[in-house]
Parts: C-alpha cells; structure tokens; sequence
C-alpha cells in the first residue's frame, strides 16, 4: 500500500529495511534479556511495526510536503515532535497493562514498550537521516 502511495522504490525501499531492521533488533533485545517471544510478543511486535511505518510515513510526508519555506531539517523536527507524542502516548497506554497485566497481557505490553523506545530512540533518527540522503538527490 505503501509502494502505491509514492510509487518509487528511492523512498519505499528503506521504509522496508528499516521496518526489517527494526524487528531485528527488537528480537535482539528480546533474546539479550531472555524474553520468550510468545504469540502476545508477537503480537507487540506488529503493534510496533504498524507504529513505526506510520512514523515514517510521516518524515517522508514532511520532508517531501512539508511547508517550502523551512529548511528540511525543520521538516525533521516537527515531524519527530509528533512521533515522540505519539510514542509518548503508546508508553503511557502500555505501562498499566505492564504493572498490572497478567501473563499474556503483560509479554504483549514489555513488547511493546520495548519495540517503541527502540523505534523512538535508534530507528526513526537512522531513518530521518537517510530520508535527508534520498530527497537531496
């Protein structure tokens, strides 16, 4: 859906490595803290990825629609003003269901939680980065 939504590959090709990448590394950091990957971590991990396409959605829509007059760097950081609420947001949503979430509940809310802090903290910078590399050419 992406794909037909900008129909170039320069910008849906790195959405998809990155998605990729970041269910790497939340499985990285699953299996450094021994967490078993169940059905409910499963399932926080498409809830990340989902979370995470729509933040990049949104750098990509910014920095190619954005207003004219700013500077693509300004583009970046409204954009990321709103991905961090957003992520803010989900953290907020995803902490009761930690604290007082039994078993199932509980796997699908650290997955979660983990899996947006990454994306917040280490995937949407990498990304922003590269979207500055593709739309400079």
């Amino acid at each position: 859906v992406v794909g037909l939504r900008y129909r170039r590959p320069k910008i849906v090709l790195p959405m998809i490595i990155i998605s990729s990448s970041e269910i790497l590394i939340i499985l990285g950091v699953a299996s450094m803290i021994g967490w078993t990957i169940d059905l409910p971590a499963i399932a926080g991990i498409i809830a990340t990825i989902g979370s995470g396409i729509n933040s990049q959605i949104m750098i990509i829509d910014q920095a190619l629609r954005g207003e004219q007059a700013t500077t693509m760097k300004e583009k970046l950081k409204n954009a990321f003003f709103t991905i961090f609420g957003a992520g803010g947001t989900v953290i907020a949503a995803m902490i009761p269901l930690m604290v007082i979430g039994f078993g199932l509940l509980r796997g699908f809310a650290i997955t979660t939680i983990i899996g947006v802090l990454i994306g917040i903290l280490i995937v949407r910078p990498a990304f922003g980065e590269i979207v500055k590399k593709i739309i400079k050419d």
